[in-house]
């Protein structure tokens, strides 16, 4: 099979090489032909081989947002048959420790990351265990059905994790497909007012794809960012400000934009550590939430929301062929895109 193999320890270092196909050997495996696999931030992350992704295994297979079709099962596979539209979760969780057994299986403690720790996606074929697939809505678009594990995350960090109220205004940092879907939730949570903040580089394609799905935007890098504010809701402070960049300067801007007693919800992962003035948070009693990727019951509600329109990310995504990965990473670190899936 062809598939995109990271061979270097450096920035890019990606090929796109013939690799054995793989068998299914255990009896609760699933044989998945690749029809879409989406990049994702830590993709890029691993890419650029930024210092807080040295430890990732190397030479890999990136990726670990994929759809296809069933073309093999184990004997003991029940859930799923040839032929059927599936996706995949990201995390490989043990099953078996406590988190594990309490539903948590985002923050297993034996977990292991496709595409960082074991070989990823980005290929024609995936084997993977029957507990890690979803089926998909027959009428979802492969590419959709892929880049909805990405949405899975805003779904365990906003419906699950964050207290949005009927009324409230909520601002979201991070133009990517993390900060759309985390909008649209905030939406349909009862959120009278949800504004998407950007920076310059957001200009190309991301803030003006947000303002044609209907979002207020703001550039935090062009003006200043309170009067800006002032301009959009009326006032200088948002009952809940969520983070889904990762950027050390949106997590302190989301953190002086929250108004007293709010709350302060962190999707993004910092590619490197941050300094984080406590001191402020603390006298003005902000709550924060942390959220890291997501459960089983996240991927059924993610998919049945795309399914129903009530979550929109077609808008975001820009197709290239497996052999157009270098261009297809490339544009997403230069934001030229929202989202870029790769079609074995």
């Amino acid at each position: 099979m062809r598939a995109v193999v990271k061979t270097r320890r450096r920035r890019g270092g990606l090929e796109v090489l013939d690799m054995p196909d793989p068998m299914i050997t255990n009896p609760d495996e699933v044989l998945v032909e690749v029809r879409s696999t989406a990049i994702c931030g830590s993709d890029l992350h691993s890419y650029e081989y930024v210092p807080s992704y040295h430890w990732i295994k190397i030479p890999i297979i990136p990726g670990h947002e994929f759809s296809g079709v069933v073309i093999g099962t184990g004997e003991e596979v029940r859930n799923f048959k040839k032929n059927e539209k599936v996706m995949g979760e990201s995390n490989c969780y043990c099953g078996t420790c406590r988190n594990c057994m309490d539903g948590k299986t985002n923050i297993c403690s034996n977990n292991l990351i496709r595409g960082l720790a074991v070989d990823g996606v980005m290929s024609e074929y995936v084997l993977t265990k029957e507990r890690y697939l979803h089926h998909v809505p027959q009428k979802l678009p492969f590419d959709e059905a892929a880049a909805a594990q990405a949405c899975t995350v805003s779904v365990h960090g906003i419906v699950g994790r964050t207290q949005i109220l009927p009324g409230d205004m909520v601002v979201v940092f991070g133009v990517g497909i993390l900060g759309f879907a985390a909008a649209q939730l905030a939406r349909l949570k009862g959120a009278i007012q949800v504004v998407l903040v950007g920076v310059d580089v957001d200009e190309k394609a991301r803030l003006p794809v947000a303002r044609e799905m209907g979002f207020p935007t703001i550039n935090m890098e062009s003006g200043n960012l309170e009067e800006n504010v002032k301009n959009i809701i009326g006032r200088a402070r948002f009952d809940v400000a969520v983070d889904c960049s990762g950027a050390a300067s949106a997590i302190i801007a989301g953190l002086n934009l929250v108004k007293k007693g709010g709350v302060l919800s962190l999707l993004g992962l910092p590619s490197r550590d941050i300094e984080f003035p406590f001191a402020s948070a603390i006298r003005s009693e902000i709550n924060i939430v942390t959220s890291y990727t997501s459960t089983w019951k996240d991927y059924e509600l993610t998919l049945k929301l795309l399914d129903e329109k009530k979550l929109d990310i077609s808008p975001l995504i820009v197709p290239y062929s497996l052999g157009d990965a270098n261009s297809a990473f490339e544009d997403a670190l230069s934001q030229k895109i929202v989202k870029a899936v790769l079609r074995p």
